[in-house]
């Protein structure tokens, strides 16, 4: 049996959920946070600016 992974979020399930995205984005921003509080100021920031881009993409093909 060939063993196989389904990704929970993709680009397309996240503009397609809005139980997906609020749960990655809740995600995303537990990641910021704890990087920032870690003393991690560039990943913080990195992961910040690709959530930006990210809420902006996804809004682009939402609406």
């Amino acid at each position: 049996m060939k063993d196989f992974y389904v990704t929970k979020y993709t680009f397309e399930k996240l503009a397609n959920s809005e139980k997906l995205r609020t749960e990655f984005f809740e995600g995303m921003d537990w990641l910021i946070r704890s990087a920032r509080d870690k003393g991690f100021t560039d990943a913080a920031l990195s992961h910040a600016k690709v959530k930006k881009r990210l809420q902006e993409e996804l809004e682009l093909i939402i609406n």
